[in-house]
């Protein structure tokens, strides 16, 4: 059964329920009323003609009649005296209303006998018995039941059906909304957003879901495509060295130059895999709230950070025939220091590796507006056009990557990295020749 044929039974069965509840109770104050007014009704009736009876010994005068008879009903009425019927008037009624009164000795009681509400007092040897008939006002109450329920099974139904009618009109927009979220690639918003109440608040929760499902397919769909791109070229190379190398035998001298060739490119595929691993990573955490993440990362220094890394990387300087020198203030900031790490390692070692023979790499770091700037400047060709444009920052310019090999997915790290740090990257080709790339980072 659906929520909507649901809903409308249950408010239809409560609606009905609730009425007849009422109108039970209605009906219930109404007949003990009734019941009340004609006790009265009798009993002063009762009272009156005992007192006829007992002002004479001779028959009851006529006017003893007008007594029975209020707002137009007449009531029957009995005498006795000496136990023997004395008077009989009203209307039509058994000769004797109560038989137990007659014979007991209680002065004076209201009872039901058969259809009829029967007062009885007597004092001494005068007996008097008037009784209603209460068939009329049980026939009105029955009548009022009937009338009563139709009325409110009408109403019930009417009720049920406005509610379906509302409920169908508020499902709508749910409904569309469950259709909706079936085809999650489809263009368009979803609908119902700019409703109030539960549907447009669930309608706005699933859009914020879907929208960092989104994100998170296209962060998939990115990392994917910069693995298959950075480590395509270097497999493919080592596969084809490898299999010229063992397509003959060879001197041993030409063994080692293989040999050394398989090294360099193992050594860039860890490098790769590495790079691809702190991708990843830095992706997770850009999905978690900036301010949170700053605020429980431990405070580093960032000149420490960089002249660890220079000490790294100083023998490939040295052995590549470059200056490598690092200049700078203690910058205190906050963030993670292993990701940190990777965005020096990153920017200096694409600087070394673009940098001829002979040539120089600056790396600076200082404080700036309570943050830090970190500078890495070379005296290489500068970067080629391709990695300045956005698409290429984010590894996905695969023509730039293939001019210059390499350089797209250390920039992707370094890009998410300074982004979930809350920082700024800047890369431009200086006067004076070489690549200059600026990264400002906020302080703790």
């Amino acid at each position: 059964m659906t929520l909507r044929a649901r809903l409308t039974l249950l408010t239809f069965g409560i609606l009905l329920l609730s009425l007849l509840a009422s109108a039970g109770v209605a009906g219930t104050v109404l007949w003990r009323l009734e019941l009340s007014s004609i006790t009265r009704q009798v009993t002063a009736q009762t009272d009156a003609l005992l007192a006829v009876a007992q002002s004479t010994s001779a028959a009851l005068p006529a006017s003893a009649e007008d007594l029975l008879e209020v707002n137009g009903i007449t009531a029957v009425a009995r005498v006795y005296g000496g136990g023997r019927l004395r008077w009989a008037g009203g209307a039509a009624g058994p000769d004797i209303l109560d038989a137990a009164v007659l014979a007991g000795t209680d002065g004076q009681g209201v009872s039901r006998v058969g259809g009829y509400l029967v007062s009885s007092t007597r004092a001494g040897n005068s007996a008097v018995q008037v009784g209603r008939n209460l068939l009329p006002l049980e026939r009105s109450m029955r009548l009022y039941a009937l009338v009563t329920a139709l009325t409110l099974l009408l109403l019930s139904a009417l009720g049920g059906a406005l509610v379906a009618r509302e409920v169908r009109r508020t499902l709508r927009p749910l409904e569309a909304l469950a259709a909706r979220v079936q085809t999650l690639d489809a263009p368009g918003p979803l609908p119902a957003l700019t409703l109030g109440g539960e549907v447009g608040a669930l309608a706005r929760a699933l859009d914020a879901s879907l929208s960092a499902l989104r994100a998170e397919r296209a962060r998939e769909t990115l990392f994917l495509a910069s693995a298959s791109h950075e480590l395509r070229t270097p497999v493919t190379a080592l596969l084809a060295d490898l299999e010229h190398t063992l397509a003959r035998p060879r001197p041993p001298q030409e063994m080692y130059a293989a040999l050394e060739r398989t090294q360099r490119t193992a050594s860039r595929l860890r490098l790769l895999t590495g790079n691809l691993m702190t991708l990843t990573r830095a992706q997770r955490l850009g999905t978690q709230h900036l301010e949170p993440a700053l605020s429980s990362w431990p405070p580093t220094d960032l000149l420490t950070l960089a002249g660890e890394t220079v000490d790294l990387l100083q023998p490939l300087a040295l052995r590549q025939g470059l200056d490598l020198w690092l200049d700078g203030q203690a910058t205190p900031l906050r963030g993670d220091s292993a990701l940190l790490g990777s965005v020096l390692e990153n920017l200096i070692g694409n600087a070394l590796k673009f940098t001829p023979r002979g040539g120089e790499v600056q790396v600076r770091v200082v404080p700036q507006n309570g943050g830090a700037r970190l500078t890495v400047q070379d005296s290489g060709p500068g970067c080629p056009g391709g990695a300045l444009t956005e698409a290429f920052v984010r590894g996905e310019a695969a023509a730039a990557a293939a001019a210059v090999e390499g350089f797209g997915l250390g920039l992707a790290v370094v890009r998410q990295v300074v982004e979930i740090h809350g920082g700024t990257l800047t890369l431009n080709n200086p006067p004076g020749g070489g690549a200059r790339v600026q990264v400002s980072l906020p302080g703790g």
